[in-house]
C-alpha cells in the first residue's frame, strides 16, 4: 500500500471510529432505561449492578428488619422528592409446584389438600418478598395498615402478604378445633412476636404484636404443624409481593445505589445491586 493510500485509509477508519463513538454517546445521553438481566449466581455485572447470587437466609431477613437506611437501622423518613427513578422487575426461574398435605388429627375439620407453595406464570414465582435495603428517605409506606388471615379448612389465606410496621392482624377462625397460632420471626433468633388462641370457629381477634417491627415473620400453628403464612412488615413503601408472573415494581425511589433482595419459602434468598437514576426506568430481571 502506498503512502498516499494507507493516508486516505487511516482517515476513513478515524471518521469512522469518531462517527460510532458520538453516535453510543447519543444514545447513552437519550436512555430512559437502564437493564439488568442476570441470573443469580451470573459473574458480569451490568447496567450498574454488582454481582447477583445467593445469600444467607439469616443475613437476608435480618437486612428487612433494618432496610430503612442501610445497616445501621437509620429510621426511614418521608420526604418530597423532586426527582425519582422507578424499578420494574421479575423473579424468574419457577415452575408450578403443588404440595399435597395430609392432616394427621382433627380429621372432622382438616381435610386433605394440595396448596400451590410456587404459583408460577410464564416462568415466574409468585409470593416471592423483594425489597430494597438502604432506603432512607421518600414516600409515605403504602403497604396496609390492617390485614386479615382467614384459617380454614386448617389452612391460614393468604400464604403470603404485606403489613405496614406497627399495623394491625385481623385473624378469624372458621375451624371448630383448639388452635394455637405463632408469630414467629424468620431466621436465626426465630424469637416469638405474640400468641394467638382458637378454640371454636367464628372467633376474631386482632393482634398488632406481630406487625410490632419491620421483619419477616412466619405465622405457624403449633398444634398443626402444616399450617403455616407469612408476613413481610414494612419499613418503607419499597416491599413488595410478586404475583404469578413473578413481576414487581417500585415507583419514586430516590437516586442513589441499594441491594435489592428475594425472598422465597421454599427457594430461599437472592440479592443484587441496582442502581436508580432520577427518571430512569431500571429493569431487573433475577433467577433461581
Amino acid at each position: 500500500m502506498t503512502a498516499r493510500a494507507y493516508g486516505r485509509w487511516s482517515l476513513v477508519l478515524l471518521a469512522t471510529l469518531v462517527a460510532c463513538g458520538e453516535s453510543r454517546s447519543s444514545n447513552e445521553a437519550n436512555g430512559r432505561i437502564a437493564d439488568v438481566q442476570t441470573t443469580a449466581g451470573a459473574g458480569a455485572d451490568r447496567a450498574g449492578a454488582d454481582q447477583a447470587g445467593a445469600v444467607s437466609r439469616d443475613s437476608a431477613v435480618l437486612s428487612l428488619t433494618r432496610a430503612a437506611g442501610g445497616a445501621d437501622g437509620t429510621q426511614y423518613t418521608l420526604s418530597a422528592q423532586a426527582s425519582s427513578g422507578f424499578i420494574v422487575g421479575k423473579i424468574g426461574g419457577g415452575a408450578p409446584r403443588d404440595t399435597s398435605i395430609a392432616p394427621t388429627h382433627d380429621l372432622s375439620v382438616c381435610r386433605p389438600f394440595t396448596q400451590s407453595l410456587v404459583p408460577s406464570r410464564d416462568g415466574g414465582v409468585g409470593n416471592s418478598v423483594v425489597w430494597l435495603v438502604g432506603v432512607a428517605t421518600g414516600p409515605r409506606d403504602d403497604a396496609p395498615r390492617r390485614v386479615r388471615v382467614m384459617l380454614d379448612g386448617c389452612r391460614l389465606d393468604p400464604r403470603v402478604q404485606r403489613v405496614a410496621a406497627g399495623g394491625t392482624v385481623m385473624i378469624t377462625s372458621r375451624d371448630a378445633m383448639m388452635t394455637r397460632l405463632q408469630f414467629i420471626d424468620v431466621g436465626a433468633s426465630s424469637a416469638s412476636r405474640g400468641t394467638v388462641l382458637f378454640n371454636d370457629a367464628g372467633q376474631v381477634v386482632p393482634t398488632s404484636d406481630a406487625a410490632k417491627a419491620p421483619g419477616l415473620v412466619q405465622i405457624r400453628d403449633d398444634l398443626h404443624p402444616w399450617v403455616r403464612a407469612y408476613l413481610a412488615v414494612t419499613p418503607h413503601p419499597f416491599v413488595a409481593i410478586t404475583a404469578a408472573d413473578g413481576q414487581f415494581r417500585f415507583d419514586n425511589v430516590p437516586p442513589g445505589s441499594y441491594t435489592l433482595v428475594v425472598w422465597h419459602e421454599r427457594f430461599g434468598t437472592k440479592q443484587q445491586r441496582v442502581k436508580v437514576d432520577a427518571h430512569v426506568e431500571t429493569r431487573v430481571e433475577l433467577a433461581y
